[in-house]
This record gives C-alpha cells, structure tokens and sequence, in this order.
C-alpha cells in the first residue's frame, strides 16, 4: 500500500494542522461518509478503499445481536451432568450422569426447610401418640424440596434431636399419627428433612407424657403368665373357691397330712384316678360296675372284636352327637355336608351351599373368598382386593372403601407370549368427561403413562403423555378433541426436537448464561439457524452471523446539550431544539439547528453533559454551514465538548442534521 490517508475517522494525517492544535480542514471525511485506507492493488495497481470505521461498526452490532439471540436449539447432556445454581453461584443439583456412573436428577445444598408445627401428644398403651397435621411454624409453606418429618423423643426437657432420638418418620405432607413406644414420660420433637437431606430447625417441644396406665379391661385373657408375678403375689385372700384343680396342683404337692379323714369320697375321685396297680386282685367284680359305667375311653385300643359285637349292635343312635371328629378320620372322602369352624360368628366354612367355595367371615359377613373365581379379601374399612387368574394372565382388582371406584393390575397377552403389564387408576371427571383415568402400560420393548377417557372411545388421550422405546422417547401433551394443541418433546440419539411448541425459559439471575451453546471442534454444521419459509438468522461454526432482514434497534434515547458562547437555538419551531440522540446500536445522533454566538475557530459552541452520549475519540465533521460562501466545521471530543473550526465567511447558524458517531 502506498499511501495511508486516513487512521482515524474524521481525521487525516497532517502535520501542519498537527503543529497547529487543530483538527485539519475540508480534507477531513464528512459525517457518515466511508472513513478509507487508499492504495493501490497489489496486482491491478488500480486504487482501492476500506472503510474501517465502517467494518468495526458493523462488527460491533453483528457481535452484539448475537450475544442478545437465543443460545439453544436443540439440547442433549452427553457423559456429564447440567449444573444447576441459584443467584449466588451455589450448586443446587446435577442433572445427568453422576460421580458413581449412574444418572439421576440429583439436589444437593438445599436451604433448610421451615420447622414443622408442634406434634400433639396422647397416652396410649405401651408409649404416646404424636400427631402432626402436616404444618408448619409460623403458617410457612411447605417447600417444593420437602421429603419427610423425623419424630425425635427423649426424656430430658429441651433435649437436641440426633440420630439416638430418632423414633420414626412420617412420608406423607397430609400428615399422620404414629406411635412412639416409651415406658416413661417423654418429649417429642419434630424435624423437617428436605430431598437434599437438609435438616430444618427442631419444632417446638411437646410433652412430658407417658404411657396410659394398664386397667383390668385392657388385659387379655391369659396374658398374665407366672413369670410376669412377683414372689408371693398371691395370697389365699386372691384365690377364689375352686379355682385350684387338679391340673394347677404339682405332682406329689398334696400329701397324706394334708388330707382330713373322710375327705375324700367317691364324687372326689376323678374317672380313671384309681389305677389297676391300686386295686387288690379281684376287688372289682361285676356287681360293682353300673350299667353302662364302662364307655369306649375305658376300653383298651383293640380290646373289643368283631366277634364281641352282635349284628346290628351300633346303629346311629349308638354314636353320640360330635362322636366322630376330625381326629377319628384317617384317610377316605367326606361328601353331602358342609364343613366349617363355628356355626356363627367368626368361622371358616367349607363349600357352603354347594358353592365349592372357602369363604372367611367376621362378626357379621364374608370378607374372604377361596374359589375357582380366584381370591377375593374385604378389609375392615370395606376396601376389595380380588385376584382373578380365570384368564391367560391373572388380574388384581383394588376397590375403594365404599366399593363405588376401583383401580386395576393386570397382564396382557396382545401377542402370544406376550407378558405385558398395564395398570389403570380410578375413574374421575375431568376435560369435560364423566370418566377419565390414568393408565401406565409396560409392554413388549416400550413404555407409556397417559390421561385418557374410558369406555368405548380409549384412544381419546386428553393431557400429558409420555412414551419411552428403544430408539427414542417422548413427553407431551396430547388433546384428541383439539389436535392444533398437541404439543411434543422427542429425544431420540444425539437430538431432541420440540413439535408445535414454544421453547421459553425462565433462567434465575446468575453469572451464567441464561442458554448456552458449546459445539464439538469437529463440528461443521450452524451453532444457530432461524428459519421460518426460509432461513432469517443463522451463526456458522466460525461464529459468522448472516440475517436475511434489517437489524434494528430495540431501544432508544434522547439527551440534552447545553449551548456556549452566546450560541442558541435557530428557528425551534422548525428546526427542533438542539439535543442528541442514541440508539440502541449504540450510535449519537445530533438534532436541530443553532443560531451563531461567538464564531472564531476553537470557540465552544456546547457541552454534552450525559457521558453516555460521548464519543470514543474525537470526531470531526466538516461543512456544517448552509450559507452560501460560508464553511465551518464542528469537532466533537472524548469529554462531550462540542468546537467550531475552519471558519470561513460570516458564520451565522449551523446545522446539526446528520451528524452522527459511534459511543462504544
């Protein structure tokens, strides 16, 4: 290049007006014209221009509306995890793969949730209850990050809770009543965890209480042993007449002192006491034996042959009622009769009513069923769990305590060998239907959960839906009766694309970027492409941005200037009052037309008192006078001064239109 006229735009390289402290005269580029380097071609030897200025301009504006797009098109965590931070830059989740190699959507340093309310206390047998309804102190909310609530308890006021006082815990945010066991007063505390297992305060202290005391109701039949009783516990006072038998008196505890004379008579001889080793040979004779005194517990297994039995002996009416019992039956089929536990009450009956069923009852009705029909059990709030296996796979049948509602487990043969497990919920109203369920189906290599209708039409998915399969997977929602709503969420190997929706987030404030990009080196493809009938924007792996429309300006600003030097407004009404300008690529305009005051070169003409309207450096613009044979120019410098210069003529007004420079 052989000669370089301009480095600066506005100003040239002259050493005369260099020496003389002022910017050069006419030669200086007007405002908005190309700010060149000339020279001649290396090859052509014709001269060429660049505008400099110009190019860094249009850099700058091309840089800054990138900076401001959207950074994310299509999204995908590729053997990391997404970091998720709050404002200060803590880290508060790892979504993707983990440190142990599995992946998981993982919340870690979460802030501590608000204390729970107070537990309320009852006595009940064997410890208390504590009771908690599920608030919290203060009426505070229950954080999204909730998992569950320790029950701690101690017998010490004011104690801290710790992993020795931990009791149980509640899962549920409807709160519950459990039961702490303790056999002394106690206090109880309540402490709430979040999913990143941050402990919360402790909750106000309840108690002391202690276990209800144990009355004669509360005692079971026989569930006093003899090792429960103290020595000597019981007196002679304590037993009531008859209550000792022979069964609760030892072997050889009663001797021959112990018994008066004539104490014992023959009432007071059990049957079978007086053994054959007692009698003298020949005592008994069959003068004392009373008919039918000898009964079959007296005959010896065996004893009694068919040749001892007369034809036609035993009939029916020789067999006493209850005779045969289930302890005299050896093998052989038992027909025609039904068999159960009791006749009434709680019983287990055997085919009642020829209906080859088993059947379980309660006080008052069958709440278990045994058939060919499968295995039917009624709780005691009325709830229905029956197992039906009279099809290819069996079903399990959940109702609710009133029997008005019911959900379903079942496995489904759509395909011979097919094993496939659906399960659907109860019905309820909802999208203007009676009855809408949710339905999970596990089948052969793919997955879904869907809100649908039911009855006839159960294809009418209406809300969310989520489908996984092998090469792909989606979440979305789906409207059958209005089709322009579905919107769809695919993720399938390196690309996920977003069908008939809007992308928008909704990023806290942070040092991070709100969307980021972050393409491999050998990618080659866009890092952006907006396209609508064709494309309007796009960023290619350099990072060049090409725009199909103008780039405008979101924003603008006026400011004020202040007039110097006996320099005022020309013709406002017309010409407007003299101000300046920005926009939001970041350039100042001037604005209106000012009436001369002093008018020798380097006077002071105005100040901008906004540095926001300053230039970069120093700007000069020539030919500013529209009167005829008159010529001036203006130098704008870095501190907002605004100077007259290379006055020529009689200088009456200049106008300000056009003039423009760059503030960043």
């Amino acid at each position: 290049m052989d000669v370089l006229h301009w480095l600066v735009p506005g100003r040239r390289v002259d050493g005369e007006a260099d020496r003389a402290g002022r910017p050069a005269g006419r030669r200086e580029a007007p405002a908005g014209s190309d700010v060149p380097i000339r020279g001649l071609g290396p090859r052509s030897g014709r001269e060429f221009v660049m505008d400099i200025g110009r190019k860094l301009a249009d850099l700058e504006r091309r840089l800054a509306a990138m900076e401001a797009s959207p950074r994310l098109s299509h999204a995908a965590i590729d053997g990391t995890s997404v970091e998720v931070r709050d404002g200060t830059g803590g880290l508060r989740g790892l979504l993707g793969m983990q440190g142990d190699g599995t992946a998981a959507a993982l919340i870690v340093n979460g802030p501590p949730p608000p204390a729970p309310s107070a537990p309320i206390l009852a006595s009940v047998l064997g410890g208390v209850t504590a009771s908690w309804g599920g608030g919290f102190a203060d009426g505070q909310a229950i954080p999204m990050d909730w998992a569950r609530v320790e029950v701690h308890a101690a017998t010490g006021d004011g104690f801290v809770p710790g992993p020795d006082t931990l009791v149980t815990t509640i899962e549920t945010a409807q709160g519950a009543t459990v039961v702490v066991p303790c056999e002394e007063p106690v206090f109880v505390r309540l402490v709430a965890r979040s999913t990143s297992g941050t402990a919360s305060v402790p909750s106000g202290q309840a108690g002391p209480l202690g276990p209800a005391p144990v009355v004669a109701t509360d005692i079971l039949d026989g569930i006093v042993t003899e090792v429960k009783l103290a020595d000597d516990a019981v007196t002679a006072a304590k037993i009531a007449a008859a209550a000792v038998g022979t069964t609760e008196i030892a072997d050889d505890a009663v001797t021959t002192q112990k018994i008066i004379a004539g104490a014992i008579l023959a009432g007071q001889i059990a049957a079978g006491a007086v053994l054959t080793d007692k009698l003298a040979a020949e005592a008994v004779t069959a003068a004392k034996i009373a008919a039918l005194t000898i009964t079959g517990d007296q005959i010896a297994a065996n004893a009694i042959t068919v040749g001892k039995i007369a034809a036609g002996a035993v009939d029916a009416t020789a067999i006493a009622a209850d005779a045969i019992t289930g302890k005299t039956i050896s093998g052989g089929t038992i027909t025609g009769s039904v068999i159960q536990t009791e006749a009434t009450g709680e019983r287990i009956t055997l085919n009642e009513a020829g209906a080859n069923k088993v059947l379980v009852y309660n006080d008052t009705e069958a709440v278990g069923e045994l058939s060919a029909r499968g295995l039917l059990v009624k709780g005691t709030s009325g709830a229905i769990m029956w197992l039906r296996p009279n099809i290819t796979y069996p079903q399990l049948s959940l109702s609710n305590a009133a029997d008005t509602n019911r959900a379903g487990v079942a496995v489904v043969e759509p395909e011979v060998g097919d094993a496939n497990l659906q399960m659907v919920s109860g019905k309820f109203p909802g999208s203007g239907y009676d009855a809408m369920v949710w339905h999970t189906y596990l089948a052969r290599d793919f997955a879904s959960i869907e809100r649908r209708t039911t009855g006839l039409d159960l294809e009418r998915i209406i809300g969310g839906r989520m489908l996984l399969e092998a090469t792909h997977g989606y979440i979305a929602f789906l409207n059958y009766d209005t089709p322009s709503q579905n919107t769809r969420l695919d993720v399938e190997a390196n690309l996920t694309t977003l069908r008939n929706g809007r992308f928008a987030v909704d990023a806290p404030a942070s040092t991070f970027s709100a969307m980021y990009i972050d393409a491999k080196t050998a990618h080659t493809g866009p890092l952006l492409r907006v396209y609508r009938d064709s494309d309007k924007f796009s960023v290619d792996k350099d990072g060049h941005t090409y725009v199909a429309g103008r780039v405008r300006p979101m924003t603008a600003e006026t400011g004020t200037i202040t007039l110097q030097s006996g320099w005022t407004d020309y013709d406002a009404a017309n010409y407007g009052t003299a101000s300046v300008r920005r926009t939001a690529d970041g350039r100042a305009y001037l604005i209106g037309r000012i009436r001369a005051g002093t008018a020798t070169n380097g006077t002071l003409v105005a100040t901008i008192p906004n540095s926001a309207y300053w230039p970069v450096y120093r700007f000069a613009v020539p030919h500013v006078a529209p009167q005829a044979a008159v010529d001036a120019s203006l130098v704008i410098g870095e501190t907002g001064e605004i100077r007259v210069w290379d006055i020529s003529g009689t200088l009456s007004n200049i106008s300000l239109a056009n003039i423009t420079w760059p503030t960043w």
